[in-house]
C-alpha cells in the first residue's frame, strides 16, 4: 500500500500543497486528476521524494525517507512528464538504465531492453539515436525504460510501484490506449501504478482508484463513480460538466456543456 499522508509542499516559496494526503493499493490503478495548477506533478514529486516536503509518505509500509536510493530504486520506478539527454544515447542504451538490482543479474537480462521495447510498441528501434526519435516515441521509449526497472511487478511478494506524470500527453489516441492498457496490466499482475492524467474519459476507462485534486487540496477520492460527478467536476474545473454513461457498458463519460466560464 501506498500512504502519503498530511502533504504539505512549496514551489518558490508559494506554498503548492496543503494538507493533501493519497492512499492507493497495489493491485489497483490511481490516477490523479484536477486542472492545471491543482497540485498533481507536485504531489507526484512529493511522494516519489523529488520535491522537499513536510508529512509521511510510507510504501510497502515502510518510511520512503528512510530506504536508501538502491532499495528505491529496486522498488518503485518513475516517469516524469520529460527527460533531456544531453548526450547521443541510442534508444537501447535509454531503456537500460532501466536494467537495475536484481533484474540486471537474471540470465535473460541482456535480452530485456528489446523485450521492453516491443512492449511499447518500439522493436526495432534500439539502434537508432533517442534524439531522432519524434515526442512520443522518446515517451514511449522513456516508458519502456521504467518498466523495465520494475520489470516484475511482484518480487517475493512485495509489490512494486509504476509513478507515471502524464503518461500519454505525447502520445495519439492508439498509443494511448496502449500506454494505459500497459499500466491497467501491471497492477492486474499485482504491482502498484499512480499515474497523473488530464484526460477524464481515459481516466474513468481504465482507473480504479481516482483522487481530484483543487488548490493544492483533495478534492474527492474514491471509485470511478464516487469521484466523476456533476459536482465534483464542475467545482473543480470552474466549468458545467456532465458525467454521463454508456448504456451497454455503463462506461462514464464526460462532456463539457455550453456554459459561462466561472
Amino acid at each position: 500500500m501506498l500512504e502519503a499522508l498530511n502533504i504539505d509542499a512549496a514551489l518558490g516559496g508559494k506554498p503548492v500543497l496543503q494538507n493533501a494526503s493519497l492512499r492507493a493499493q497495489a493491485g489497483q490503478l490511481t490516477v490523479i486528476v484536477g486542472p492545471n495548477g491543482s497540485g498533481k506533478t507536485t504531489l507526484l514529486r512529493a511522494i516519489t521524494g523529488d520535491l522537499a516536503h513536510s508529512g509521511t509518505v510510507r510504501l510497502n509500509a515502510q518510511d520512503t525517507r528512510k530506504l536508501p536510493a538502491w532499495a528505491l530504486a529496486e522498488l518503485r520506478a518513475v516517469l516524469p512528464q520529460a527527460s533531456q539527454l544531453a548526450f547521443p544515447f541510442t534508444v537501447h542504451e535509454v531503456v537500460r538504465f532501466g536494467l537495475v538490482g536484481a533484474t540486471a543479474l537474471r540470465a535473460d537480462a541482456a535480452q530485456l531492453p528489446g523485450r521492453a521495447l516491443e512492449r511499447v510498441g518500439l522493436a526495432g528501434y534500439g539502434g537508432r539515436y533517442f534524439q531522432e526519435l519524434s515526442g512520443g516515441e522518446q515517451a514511449r521509449a522513456q516508458l519502456a525504460r521504467v518498466l523495465l526497472q520494475v520489470w516484475q511487478p511482484v518480487v517475493d511478494g512485495v509489490p512494486r510501484w509504476l509513478f507515471l506524470d502524464e503518461p500519454v500527453a505525447a502520445l495519439d489516441i492508439g498509443h494511448q490506449l496502449q500506454v494505459m492498457a500497459l499500466a491497467r496490466e501491471f497492477a492486474r499482475a499485482g504491482g502498484g501504478v499512480v499515474a497523473v492524467m488530464h484526460d477524464l474519459n481515459l481516466t474513468a476507462m481504465f482507473a480504479d482508484q481516482i483522487t481530484l485534486m483543487l488548490d493544492g487540496q483533495v478534492l474527492a477520492q474514491g471509485s470511478v463513480h464516487d469521484v466523476l460527478t456533476d459536482a465534483h467536476l464542475s467545482r473543480a474545473y470552474g466549468c458545467a460538466l456532465r458525467v454521463s454513461a454508456l448504456p451497454r457498458a455503463q462506461q462514464v463519460f464526460i462532456l463539457p456543456q455550453a456554459t459561462e466560464i466561472a
